[in-house]
């Protein structure tokens, strides 16, 4: 009995050897549940979205009638979309000028390997992981016009209080400070990656040289960092232009449209106003514009980058 078990044993085992293991050791079915799981939650909707972009539904009657440019004529003779759109130029601008110089400053103090440096790189990191509703609701706690921390530092210094998100002139401003310190902690750990993989014997090389610290930090550090750089921006541009959790808790585009960016506006306009395509014609702009912007980072920042 045990000998016909273990004859068995052996056929499954070549069998297995023979035909199974080869069609798993192919890398297309390796990549396949990646592949699949890309074309249905992307490339599916993406199609999708750029088709539903040049029809109008209507959902009393559940009948789609085909309008071409109609919702990009819209859109684009939209006052609150070209508000919306300038919006969000400015929030990705800004974010971006700021984010990532200070993420450096920071990273070049934190590359230290002692107790205090690691702990402090810990905490810097600790917003990053938090939920966008705890960080909503502690900064609507610290900007509150009446009892807000940051209210009353200001007047300690002899500076009139702000209204922040209640204000048309400093709801944008808001949510760019929140947005910025939320993601301060992720760019901080890549450009700390970055400063950790440029060769000691490139710095020993511009002592040698009696090169001082600023010299070599913008002739050195910086153009070894440019591949993170390139990422950052990208990473960055990209995560702004489509940012919703931060104005839907925090603002919801107010006051008068002041705070309002192009995902949450595509939100409003499909699941409040119902008007599918016009959102999905917004969407598809985004897109574009997204795209674009990526392409041309690439390219103009290829040209300085230094992978060795």
């Amino acid at each position: 009995m045990a000998e016909k078990l273990n004859a068995v044993r052996a056929r499954l085992r070549d069998f297995f050897m023979k035909r199974i293991n080869p069609i798993f050791q192919c890398p297309y079915v390796l990549i396949a549940p990646a592949v699949i799981l890309c074309i249905t939650f992307s490339v599916i909707p993406t199609i999708m979205s750029i088709r539903n972009s040049f029809f109008r539904t209507d959902y009393v009657m559940g009948v789609d009638k085909f309008v071409g440019l109609s919702n990009y004529d819209s859109i684009f003779s939209d006052p609150n979309f070209l508000q919306v759109f300038g919006n969000t130029l400015i929030f990705t601008a800004v974010t971006v000028l700021f984010a990532l110089p200070l993420a450096v400053l920071v990273a070049v103090f934190l590359n230290k390997n002692t107790a205090i440096h690691n702990f402090t790189q810990s905490v810097i990191f600790t917003p990053y992981i938090i939920s966008w509703v705890s960080i909503a609701a502690l900064w609507m706690f610290l900007m509150d016009p009446q009892f807000g921390i940051l209210n009353l530092v200001l007047g300690y210094f002899g500076i009139e209080p702000l209204m922040w998100m209640l204000s048309e002139k400093t709801a944008l401003a808001s949510i760019i400070i929140v947005s910025i310190w939320k993601s301060l902690g992720y760019n901080v750990m890549i450009v700390t990656s970055g400063l950790q993989s440029i060769p000691n014997e490139i710095y020993e090389a511009a002592r040698l040289d009696k090169s001082n610290k600023v010299r070599t930090f913008f002739k050195i550090t910086v153009p070894m960092l440019s591949p993170t750089f390139v990422f950052l921006v990208t990473t960055t541009i990209i995560s702004t232009f489509s940012t919703y959790d931060l104005i839907k808790l925090m603002t919801q585009g107010g006051p008068r449209n002041s705070s309002n960016l192009m995902v949450y506006w595509i939100y409003q306009t499909g699941y409040l106003e119902f008007n599918v395509g016009k959102a999905m014609a917004g969407g598809v702009i985004l897109l574009l514009f997204i795209g674009v912007i990526s392409i041309a980072n690439f390219t103009m920042m290829n040209k300085r980058v230094h992978y060795k």
